[in-house]
């Protein structure tokens, strides 16, 4: 709700505070507007016909909100936003730090070459839409959508972070989330990345912002006894197969923003036993460990974030120069530790280098080996 609403047929600013509306020698105004937009509602006339815009906080933020009016039973006064993401702008006013992420994300990314946009409206229906801090769009495809969160986020509900994320990712938005707060950055609903708070002249000036949780390297490893790590699947005795294990690492935030754009740096899904982990890694990083699975994987816990009927956004590692009809092969199992190398070599399909092998031990690609 706001006090302060824009009549745009009639051209006046209308405070709701004042028993006149703010336009002295107009009486009855409220009256008048009201069973207006109350008639304009039993006739079924959308919101945003009606001439009534949010003129303060919204209109501040260089946002056109549409409201209706509603009157109490006590008399109260109330102009409502049609949509809740305006609401929440009027409860939870943005804060500088906020502000000052999205300036730095547009202003870094329109360095880096590409398009950018603060309070991005994304249209999903007639008069039906969702609202993004900052969207970095590469204009090959790739569209990237900035969450600030320097505050408690939701974990159910329509406005809750794994249902504004699916959201995004059903519209062709990948989402990217950014916060000071440690709470927050360990969740799994989505690609959480944290940095220190800050204070906003900090965030918004010109030098090195450390992302310090969110981004990891992937170390593929034979579990062996040479291998430094322990083996995940428990056992005391070493298993044979190979593993991946995602190592903290420490980025530059402007780096994040430009390379996330450029395809370089990309979200990943790592299941363990438990749940799913949720964090972004090279592009380099992610291929090698798809090639490890033998394609994408599939996690055993959390709801998925991709919605059903949608392609997902990474691409397939290589591409096949041939699509022939399928010969009959032996099954292989791209699990078996037998059917990796740990000297990549180029594929006997495609020519990209790949670390798997197939079942006669020749290099080859999952997609590129059953696509022939």
């Amino acid at each position: 709700m706001a006090n302060k609403v824009w009549h745009t047929r009639l051209g006046l600013d209308l405070d709701l505070n004042k028993p006149d509306l703010g336009q002295p020698g107009m009486s009855g105004l409220w009256d008048v507007l009201y069973q207006l937009d109350r008639a304009d509602g039993a006739r079924g006339k959308p919101v945003s016909e009606r001439g009534l815009q949010c003129g303060g906080v919204c209109r501040d933020a260089g946002v056109v909100a549409w409201m209706y009016l509603r009157q109490q039973a006590n008399g109260r006064r109330e102009a409502v936003h049609e949509h809740a993401e305006d609401e929440d702008r009027h409860s939870a006013p943005m804060s500088d730090e906020h502000k000052a992420y999205q300036d730095r994300i547009i202003r870094v990314a329109e360095q880096g070459g590409f398009r950018a946009g603060s309070e991005v409206r994304t249209t999903i229906a007639p008069r039906k839409w969702f609202q993004t801090d900052a969207v970095v769009d590469n204009g090959a495809g790739l569209r990237i959508g900035w969450e600030i969160q320097l505050s408690t986020a939701s974990t159910a509900g329509p406005r809750s972070v794994r249902n504004r994320a699916s959201r995004a990712m059903s519209n062709g938005i990948t989402p990217a989330w950014h916060t000071d707060m440690t709470r927050l950055a360990r969740r799994n609903e989505t690609q959480w990345t944290r940095s220190d708070d800050l204070p906003a002249e900090v965030i918004r000036k010109t030098g090195v912002l450390r992302v310090v949780s969110g981004f990891r390297a992937l170390d593929i490893w034979r579990c062996d006894s040479r291998a430094l790590y322990p083996c995940p699947d428990g056992r005391i005795t070493r298993c044979g197969k190979t593993h991946s294990t995602p190592k903290p690492r420490d980025i530059d935030f402007d780096s994040l923003v430009r390379s996330t754009a450029a395809g370089l740096v990309v979200p990943v899904e790592f299941p363990d036993k438990t749940t799913t982990h949720r964090f972004w890694v090279s592009a380099d990083d992610r291929d090698r460990y798809y090639d490890l699975l033998g394609g994408a994987p599939s996690g055993p816990a959390g709801p998925e974030l991709v919605p059903k009927g949608h392609a997902s956004n990474d691409g397939p590692t290589c591409r096949p120069r041939a699509t022939l009809i399928p010969s009959q092969r032996p099954t292989v199992d791209w699990r078996s530790a037998s059917h990796w190398s740990s000297t990549a070599r180029p594929c006997r399909f495609c020519g990209s280098v790949t670390n798997l092998r197939d079942d006669r031990q020749l290099p080859a690609h999952k997609v590129c080996y059953e696509a022939q």
